[in-house]
């Protein structure tokens, strides 16, 4: 089985029917440059070309970024849909159907009947808004709030009429049921039984979008004295408050450039944000922050800034985003705004400059969580300063980096007046003891290693990789690799991937080889970037034997270095019998050894 529960029969039919190339230049300007084509990366800011398509292998990768993958990764990271709908959409366009189980089929209709009624209340709540009377209420207010016609546009806000049964009858006359706008959230029943009213009642509304354009649900902002102030859509097959981000959709391409999103808590503090000039800018809807957020971020962003209000409720807030984000490999700050200030009145007096200011000395998110409990304490009582210790190191504990723990273990003992060497004693304590609540799911950011320093002084390793990666090998070359002889683990994945999938002459099936390297979190990226490389040898046989010859010899070197060990040790230990026997070993080895002729390996790509 592929990814989920969709078969590689499935997934190798779509993708043979379709051309990346074709796909990726929907999305990117590409020019044709040796074998691939090449072009700007759309997932990061770049002046030349890095990102690189592959029609042959049918691949993408980014030499600047490390981004790569297939058809399905690339659609995937350009539009937030997960893998199986990227699969259902493009299985369409080719005329593949996607097996789908009863209850999936429905559940897809049902989504799709929920988008075609919230694109219907759109039109209506847009309509209510430009109408010179039902609208008047709204525009008055959007202009004291400074939001311009062009913001109103592309966040196509709109309006709720007074009549508590506006949207029914026009969702109604539109042909949609009652039963598709009360699941869309739309429309309640009435509490007696005889009829419906609308959800939103003389409010501006919000429109809220994925990542793919939908509208997948609504907020709405009373325009009067009426409770509560916001109201939000309710969960829907096709909305989910804890997963879905206000302004995501429109502040992708800016996070992606940037590498940066700023996070805050209100749809106007985003939309003034964004009229700013600050578009990467995104809100959650009236939730915390959920791992599901921070796991939607992690694909288009290195970077995070928190931007809540300065109150107690924006501190908590805040300070609950620490268990998200510790090991996430998103660098997290927080900004705090001046008393009495919230991101969209700070944005119209300072400006995007005087936001800058904030953010350049804007603490960490773990040192804002450190200072904040550093300053509940009592510095005249020994027992709050005690505690604050305790809820200091539950923090540090959090972080997987022992530098860091150590380096913030000196300030706390500073601040707190303590011993450093106490606080060192009680974190040990401090970890043997329950965690409530379970430890958040790690997320191990890749690494940007260039392939020069991965390999340095083996590139052999590097060369035979490579060149088995673009199907150089013979039969007889596959059958000479040995998983144990590659010194990195990645290599040694990529052999014994390699050594699974072989046609019945002995070489490597290299599409199938690739698949399954591509979906092994060990080995990925470097079977991604070493297939999308280019490199050029002048005789790729005899180039090929060299390295081997070279990676037997140093597996013999090493072996030799291992016996001969082994062979001190038994000799420092007087077991004379084993020591004889590892005489003989080591002689063996070396007489093997210098009848091997080994001219050495001469790589010929360039560094």
């Amino acid at each position: 089985m592929g990814r989920g529960l969709i078969s590689d029969e499935i997934k190798n039919r779509i993708r043979d029917r379709v051309d990346i190339a074709d796909v990726v230049g929907q999305h990117v300007s590409l020019r044709r440059a040796g074998q691939n084509l090449v072009g700007l990366c759309p997932f990061h800011q770049e002046k030349s070309p890095s990102f690189s398509v592959s029609s042959s292998k049918q691949m993408f990768y980014c030499f600047g970024c490390k981004a790569g993958g297939d058809v399905f990764a690339f659609l995937s990271k350009v539009t937030g849909a997960t893998f199986p709908e990227v699969l259902r959409e493009l299985g369409d366009k080719v005329g593949i159907a996607v097996e789908e189980s009863p209850a999936e089929r429905g559940q897809r209709g049902h989504a799709h009947r929920i988008e075609e009624v919230n694109q219907a209340a759109l039109t209506w709540f847009q309509s209510n808004l430009r109408d010179a009377q039902l609208g008047a209420t709204a525009r008055e207010y959007l202009i004291r709030r400074g939001i311009q016609q062009s913001t109103v546009e592309m966040f196509r806000l709109g309006a709720s009429s007074s009549d508590w049964e506006g949207l029914c009858k026009f969702l109604a006359r539109k042909g949609f049921s009652a039963s598709d706008s009360v699941t869309a959230g739309l429309i309640t029943p009435r509490p007696n039984g005889n009829g419906y009213y609308d959800k939103f009642h003389g409010r501006l509304m919000f429109t809220i979008t994925d990542l793919r354009k939908r509208v997948v649900g609504f907020g709405g902002r009373v325009l009067g004295d009426g409770m509560p102030k916001y109201l939000n859509s309710p969960d829907t097959p096709l909305f989910k408050k804890g997963q879905t981000l206000f302004a995501f959709e429109q502040a992708r391409e800016a996070i992606v450039r940037t590498k940066t999103v700023i996070i805050v808590e209100g749809y106007f503090d985003a939309i003034a944000l964004h009229q700013a000039g600050l578009t990467h800018t995104v809100a959650t809807l009236g939730t915390a922050l959920t791992a599901e957020h921070v796991q939607a971020l992690r694909r288009f962003a290195e970077r995070v800034v928190l931007l809540f209000d300065p109150d107690a409720a924006g501190v908590r807030a805040a300070l609950r985003g620490l268990d998200l984000f510790v090991n996430s490999g998103l660098s997290v700050k927080v900004v705090t705004l001046p008393a009495g200030e919230d991101p969209d009145t700070f944005i119209r007096k300072a400006g995007v400059d005087g936001f800058a200011q904030l953010e350049v000395g804007a603490p960490s998110l773990l040192d804002y969580a450190l200072n904040h409990t550093i300053n509940q304490a009592d510095p005249g009582s020994l027992e709050s300063r005690i505690r604050s210790v305790d809820e200091v190191l539950r923090i540090l504990q959090k972080s997987e980096h022992p530098i860091e723990r150590q380096e913030r273990m000196r300030i706390v003992a500073e601040r707190l007046k303590i011993s450093e060497a106490r606080l060192i004693e009680r974190y040990p304590a401090l970890s043997a003891q329950p965690k409530s609540g379970g430890a958040p799911p790690r997320v191990h950011p890749v690494q940007g290693i260039s392939l020069t320093t991965l390999f340095k002084g083996l590139p052999e390793e590097r060369d035979l990789l490579l060149l088995l990666l673009q199907g150089k090998l013979s039969a007889a070359d596959v059958r000479r690799l040995k998983p144990e002889s590659f010194t990195l683990a990645s290599g040694r994945k990529l052999v014994e991937i390699a050594h699974t999938h072989l046609d019945p002459d002995g070489r490597i099936i290299l599409r199938a080889v690739l698949d399954e390297a591509a979906e092994d979190p060990e080995c990925s990226g470097l079977a991604t970037e070493l297939s999308m490389r280019e490199d050029y040898f002048e005789d790729v046989p005899a180039h090929t034997q060299a390295c081997l010859d070279n990676l037997d010899r140093k597996r013999t070197e090493q072996a030799l270095r291992d016996l001969i060990e082994r062979l001190k040790t038994a000799e420092r230990e007087g077991r004379a019998d084993e020591a004889g026997s590892l005489n003989v070993q080591i002689n063996e080895v070396r007489m093997r050894k210098a009848g091997t002729l080994s001219a050495g390996v001469v790589t010929l790509v360039k560094e």
